[in-house]
C-alpha cells in the first residue's frame, strides 16, 4: 500500500507524480510491444505482397510482351494483350508504393482497359491493335515532319 512518504518500498513506481504499480508498467509495456511487433508485421506483409504482385507483373511482361509484338499478334484468341495489360498494372501498383499514389492512376486504368478483353475478346482486341497503330502512325506523321 501507498504511504506518501517517498520512500522506495518497491511496490509503487512514480510517473508524473502518480503512483502506479510495476505490474501495469509490465501490462502496458507487453501490449506495446505487441502492438509494434503487430504493426511490422503488416507492414513487411503488404511489402512482400507487393513484391510478389511486381515479380508476376514482370512475368507476365517477359512472358508475352514478345508474343504481342512478334508475328502472332494478328490471332484473335490470343491473351497477350490481356496479360500484358495484367502485367502493366502490377508493376504501376508496386511503383505507387515507392514513389507514390498517382501511380495508382495508371495500375488501375490498365486493368480497367484489360477487363472487356475477357468478355469479346476478339473484337475488343482489333479495336485496341488498330487504334494503337493509328495512334503510332500519327505520332510518326507529327515527328516527321
Amino acid at each position: 500500500m501507498y504511504n506518501g512518504s517517498g520512500g522506495n518500498g518497491g511496490r509503487y513506481t512514480r510517473i508524473g507524480g502518480v503512483p502506479i504499480k510495476p505490474v501495469y508498467l509490465y501490462i502496458a509495456g507487453a501490449v506495446v510491444v505487441l502492438a509494434a511487433i503487430y504493426f511490422v508485421l503488416r507492414f513487411l506483409n503488404t511489402s512482400l505482397v507487393m513484391h510478389v504482385g511486381a515479380y508476376a507483373g514482370i512475368l507476365l511482361l517477359v512472358a508475352n510482351l514478345r508474343e504481342l509484338i512478334g508475328n502472332s499478334y494478328g490471332q484473335r484468341g490470343s491473351t497477350a494483350l490481356l496479360n500484358v495489360m495484367v502485367g502493366g498494372g502490377l508493376i504501376f501498383a508496386w511503383l505507387a508504393q515507392f514513389f507514390g499514389p498517382l501511380l495508382w492512376i495508371p495500375a488501375v486504368a490498365l486493368l480497367a482497359i484489360a477487363t472487356p478483353l475477357i468478355f469479346g475478346r476478339a473484337a475488343v482486341y482489333t479495336a485496341y491493335i488498330d487504334t494503337a497503330r493509328n495512334l503510332a502512325g500519327s505520332v510518326r506523321r507529327t515527328l516527321v515532319r
